[in-house]
């Protein structure tokens, strides 16, 4: 009997349509973030048109996590009601309404378009580190279909990277939980193995590099479930990171121009810098959380607040860049501007509905619940440093594997 039918048929059994759509999204991950919006409409219009739409939506109101997502919407639906409508509100309003949908259609995924929704991802991990791998060998002409992925340039550059980071985690979980075949569990392992390196030397971004550490730490805990598990983790990630230190004069530069930043933004002598600027934002959301703890200081209060605040520093930069840095729409930090914006509930809804799905992906003792435990693990380590909720360039795939992932928790056989 295939592992669907313990839970019913029809829809459960999956959709030759929606495996397809799901591979598609699943292997569209670095490709621009227009590709995922055009994935998104596709895959609306797959699940629209189903047979059993309402079933699907029918059993979605039992999932663990479908209050967690509700409650998030409707606070910030709320705390928009209740405060000031600024020029922002209608754009933060349609991010946090798409984070609602892309999640939810995650989780209507049947457990075999939810797999192909994974399988398709990792086929994508595995061909955008052999393009960066290609690239370093022979360049490749700067297409704008990777030319994000070859080089820092936006958003999405770092987004790619971390979708990298987490895909190598995702690998490295199956290889060491023993859920797959010899063979297949060494090809996890190798391949985590590439994914990490390229994040490792190729990233600009310092972010995807922490991530890597977090994740190793996170895919050998699921697997073995001991503190003892940890401690190695922790031995092996401080050994690479000192590896690293020492080999790659990109990652060594990165990390103590960080600290550099840091301690000249903690100290008042300059913020003119990517840590620095950080550091300074952390304070005014924080400032903004404090000052209105329940409802917040207004859906899309930040950006016109951090305007003025910006303009008003004596900056040692160009006038342009100046401006450019006074135009960053959230604090780099998901659940900062969740509170600052929504307040203290909105902060602690957000935490909570992140929680919920790593503590789910925990409890089921599977490689699917693996799986949505490393994701998980990823946006929330993300959130702490990036906007992956506000940004669809940093997180919107994420956000839906996250959803597909635990829609496969039915058809997982727990150990």
């Amino acid at each position: 009997m295939p592992p669907w039918a313990a839970v019913g048929g029809g829809p459960v059994s999956g959709s030759r349509v929606l495996r397809l759509a799901a591979f598609v999204w699943g292997f569209c991950a670095f490709f621009p973030v227009g590709v995922m919006y055009l994935n998104l409409v596709l895959m609306l219009a797959a699940l629209a048109f189903q047979p059993g739409i309402a079933r699907r939506i029918a059993r979605l109101r039992h999932s663990a996590v479908f209050w967690p997502i509700i409650l998030v919407l409707a606070w910030t639906v709320l705390a928009a009601s209740l405060g000031p409508w600024l020029p922002d509100t209608p754009a933060r309003l349609f991010h946090a309404a798409r984070v609602a949908l892309v999640l939810f259609m995650g989780l209507l995924l049947a457990p075999s378009e939810a797999r192909a929704a994974l399988a398709g991802f990792l086929a994508a991990a595995a061909g955008a580190a052999l393009v960066v791998a290609v690239h370093h060998v022979w360049a490749l002409p700067n297409w704008t279909i990777w030319s994000s992925l070859l080089a820092s340039k936006n958003n999405f550059s770092s987004g790619n990277m971390i979708t990298m980071a987490t895909a190598s985690g995702i690998c490295l979980f199956l290889g060491l939980s023993g859920r797959l075949a010899r063979q297949d569990g060494w090809l996890a392992l190798a391949l985590a193995l590439a994914l990490a390196l390229t994040v490792a030397f190729h990233a600009v971004s310092r972010n995807s590099q922490l991530l890597l550490a977090v994740l190793l730490l996170g895919a050998v805990f699921c697997s073995f479930r001991s503190l003892r598990s940890v401690g190695v983790g922790v031995l092996v990630v401080l050994a690479l990171a000192a590896s690293l230190w020492h080999f790659s004069a990109k990652f060594h530069n990165r990390f103590a121009e960080l600290a550099d930043d840091l301690q000249r933004a903690a100290a008042g002598v300059s913020y003119a810098s990517s840590g620095g600027v950080r550091w300074r934002m952390y304070q005014e959301a924080v400032q903004g959380l404090l000052d209105h703890p329940l409802l917040g200081a207004g859906v899309g209060a930040w950006l016109p607040h951090w305007r003025s605040v910006w303009m008003g520093l004596a900056v040692d930069l160009p006038p342009d860049i100046k401006l450019q840095f006074s135009e960053i729409n959230n604090p780099h930090n998901d659940f900062l501007l969740a509170g600052m914006e929504t307040g203290a509930p909105g902060l602690v809804l957000l935490v909570w509905l992140l929680v919920r799905f790593i503590r789910q992906g925990w409890l089921q003792h599977s490689g699917a619940g693996g799986i949505t435990a490393i994701i998980g693990m990823s946006l929330f380590a993300t959130a702490l440093v990036n906007a992956p909720f506000r940004d669809a360039a940093l997180g919107m795939t994420l956000l839906w594997l996250l959803g597909a992932s635990m829609a496969a928790h039915r058809g997982s056989v727990h150990a």
